[in-house]
């Protein structure tokens, strides 16, 4: 009896768990099946199940605004316990067509439960029928500015990201960040500017929030992906509270700028020799520190690029070095600064000479090319030829010939220099010769044998410190409360994604994901979108510290 008892209650234990598991349902809602580009719309997914994590599917071809946002509820009817949990994102579409948002799912008692799939035709200027969202589109702009309309390739263009507000917002956040096609870009340092303007007569406030300095690299016309920003725009609803006051409803919108047509026109044919790729209002200029030697003295020659234009990308002509001289590898100088006025600065080369003979020695002539954005011209600098005279008696003596190739020694006594023929009998040298090589070829061995140990070590060493330099850098600005503590943090980022070879600007959570474990690509990619949303909104400083965490933990897994 008590062996058909168990099997009863065991009976009734799986047949109850079959129930509830083909009891548990997912099903997914959208606010609109319908939308415009753009425009943002709700998708939820809600199930009965109390166990289990919903996973939303990928939501390709569209972008998460906001969310996801949980809610959950209990009734109890007559002794009966039911449950509703859900889960709700806010999303804009990418592109126009009709797309298909795949199931989500969530595991119940063993088995995977789908949900079912949503339909959505997004169309460039669908009607709106609601007068709100309408009045949230109008009360919200974004626009690109640039500094020139035309550019030469190499010539650095400004662009400035404005946002208008009309209406309150709050909750700005960069959904897609511009992405500029054949062209280097640097972010200029730059602190939020907001001011009120009168426009179309209407009081609006105008925000500038971004700045950067573009080179472009290739002629045609500036190209890429647009930028696009989220926010809650707070409308008036045309109704009033009790104590009349105006009613107001936040209604999230999506701004989007087009890249300014800004022309890139090729550089002009029939650049000289001497051209290099210089493009601005730049100069060449050769300093030597003395033109008269005596004694032990050496001398250093300075070749500096100066000015304003693509700095950035040049490189410095090397020297025409001169007979007589020793000369050893250049000390490399530079600093550059990137403004609203463009790239200025200088970049060097710092040549140590130390002669070796004494008389009169020649330092060429050399020339260099550039293009000049202001007169639209190529331009040649030259410098002329100097003399550099070396008077130490302790050195041999030459003549400059007409050749500067050329140096004419004095004749010296060289009869101390002469080993003279013995007669005695010659005895064979091989042997010994044969002994020598052997070690030789042996400590070569040996060399290139430790040589293969130490890579290992430096790379690690290497990767060790430039890990602990950039971490110094952002816990610094992190402490000291710097405004530009989010760009550090993320131009670290950006530092280590190179060194893993691939491009802050292009990089998706696939591509993280083929590089790092799917863990800690989301963790960086979640890390990168509140480093762009922090540095045009402000923070609290929890945020900060919650931030500066998470940081210090994705940087030790990198």
């Amino acid at each position: 009896m008590k062996r058909i008892g168990r099997i009863v209650v065991f009976l009734a234990l799986v047949l109850s768990a079959s129930a509830f598991a083909q009891g548990v349902e997912l099903t997914a809602s959208s606010s609109r099946t319908s939308v415009d580009l753009n425009e943002p719309f709700r998708v939820t997914y809600t199930t009965n199940s109390r166990k289990g994590e919903i996973e939303p599917p990928n939501f390709k071809k569209f972008i998460v605004v906001n969310g996801p946002f949980q809610s959950s509820q209990t009734q109890i009817i007559n002794g009966r316990v039911s449950s509703q949990r859900s889960i709700t994102y806010e999303i804009v579409a990418q592109e126009e067509g009709d797309f298909t948002l795949p199931a989500a799912s969530i595991m119940a008692d063993g088995r995977l439960i789908e949900s079912n799939e949503l339909k959505i035709s997004v169309r460039a200027g669908t009607k709106r029928k609601n007068k709100l969202s309408q009045k949230a589109k109008e009360s919200f702009n974004v626009s690109i500015l640039a500094s020139k309309k035309s550019v030469y390739v190499g010539e650095p263009v400004v662009l400035k990201f404005r946002a208008t507000l009309f209406d309150p917002v709050r909750d700005l956040s960069i959904l897609q960040a511009p992405n500029f096609e054949n062209v280097l870009q640097k972010q200029l340092e730059f602190k939020q500017q907001s001011q009120r303007e009168v426009i179309g007569n209407k009081v609006a406030t105008v925000l500038d929030f971004d700045k950067r300095l573009i080179i472009p690299n290739k002629p045609g016309i500036l190209g890429g992906q647009e930028l696009k920003i989220s926010g809650q725009v707070q409308v008036p609803t045309g109704r009033r509270d009790f104590f009349n006051m105006p009613l107001t409803k936040f209604v999230p919108e999506v701004a989007t700028a087009k890249i300014p047509a800004v022309k890139i026109k090729p550089l002009p044919s029939g650049a000289p020799s001497s051209f290099d790729g210089g493009v601005g209002a730049l100069k060449l200029i050769r300093e030597i520190s003395r033109y008269e030697v005596s004694g032990d003295e050496s001398v250093t020659i300075k070749l500096r690029i100066e000015g304003s234009g693509n700095l950035n990308t040049l490189e410095v002509p090397e020297l025409d070095k001169p007979e007589g001289f020793d000369v050893y590898d250049p000390k490399y100088n530079e600093s550059i600064r990137y403004s609203e006025r463009g790239i200025r600065g200088f970049k060097e080369y710092e040549y140590l000479l130390v002669p070796q003979y004494r008389g009169e020695f020649i330092l060429p002539q050399m020339s260099w090319s550039y293009f000049n954005t202001t007169t639209e011209k190529y331009e040649t600098i030259t410098i002329d030829a100097d003399t550099l005279v070396v008077s130490n008696p302790d050195l041999s003596g030459v003549e400059q010939s007409s050749i500067p190739s050329t140096i004419k020694r004095e004749v010296g006594t060289i009869d101390d220099d002469i080993r003279y023929l013995q007669q005695t009998d010659f005895k064979p040298y091989q042997q010994i010769q044969l002994k020598r090589w052997t070690v030789i070829l042996f400590g070569i061995l040996g060399l290139f044998w430790l040589w293969q140990l130490m890579p290992q070590s430096e790379k690690v060493a290497a990767n060790m410190n430039w890990k602990k330099s950039h971490l110094k850098q952002v816990q610094k600005a992190f402490n000291n409360d710097e405004g530009q503590r989010y760009g550090i943090m993320l131009n670290a980022l950006e530092f280590a994604l190179v060194k893993n070879d691939l491009n802050l600007e292009s990089v998706t959570i696939k591509s993280l994901e083929e590089t790092f474990s799917p863990e800690l690509a989301g963790e960086i990619s979640a890390l990168i979108e509140q480093c762009n949303m922090a540095q045009y909104a402000p923070t609290a400083h929890s945020d900060d510290v919650e931030n500066l965490k998470n940081f210090v933990s994705v940087w030790e897994k990198i």
